[in-house]
């Protein structure tokens, strides 16, 4: 148990050394929502669109994103973000209510009939969603084009479902577009 308990210690001083700022994959991911923001695509009626949704396993992952992405986002990029997690961490948005409802009609408007409902916010959209697989079923949010898996779930069929939020039949894009964040080859070793 000691020798365990020094094992543990040791991934934990290794794991806090990992910080934001020394984050490659969430770099990474950060250049794809700016690329995504300097450089939208159009949709069928040329409207530009700089939605991006981002899909975790984790509710611990999606609110580390939501802490390190939110105020770089909504400062650099003008992005209103957005975090849901199901009950795993507290709904959060830098525009409107942070209920469950009120965020996933903030980020698909077009879908979810916004223009109808007097008491949402009407000028402006949610644009990066962050969110844990509560959101991989029944929700239409084929107003976004880009879906990231910041993380591969192991059952395929949660990626299929994840990917369904955004590739809908009567979808207004040319195309969409899904992003996989897959295990470093030294994890995949090790595994």
């Amino acid at each position: 148990l000691r020798r365990d308990r020094q094992q543990l210690h040791i991934l934990e001083l290794s794991a806090r050394e990992i910080t934001p700022d020394r984050d490659a994959k969430l770099a990474e991911l950060k250049r794809l929502i700016s690329q995504k923001a300097h450089a939208p695509t159009t949709d069928k009626l040329g409207r530009p669109n700089r939605k991006v949704l981002v899909f975790t396993a984790f509710a611990d992952t999606a609110v580390y994103l939501y802490d390190a992405i939110h105020a770089w986002a909504r400062q650099e990029l003008g992005l209103h973000v957005a975090l849901v997690t199901g009950g795993g961490a507290a709904n959060r948005t830098t525009l409107g209510r942070n209920d469950f409802s009120a965020i996933l009609t903030n980020f698909a408007p077009v879908s979810k009939h916004r223009g109808q409902m007097r008491d949402m916010p009407q000028a402006d959209e949610i644009d990066l969603l962050i969110a844990t697989d509560c959101i991989s079923e029944g929700q239409n949010l084929q107003d976004c084009d880009t879906l990231v898996n910041y993380d591969i779930h192991w059952n395929p069929v949660r990626v299929i479902q994840r990917f369904g939020r955004i590739d809908r039949i009567g979808s207004i894009h040319h195309a969409v577009q899904l992003i996989n964040f897959w295990p470093t080859q030294d994890l995949d070793k090790y595994i």
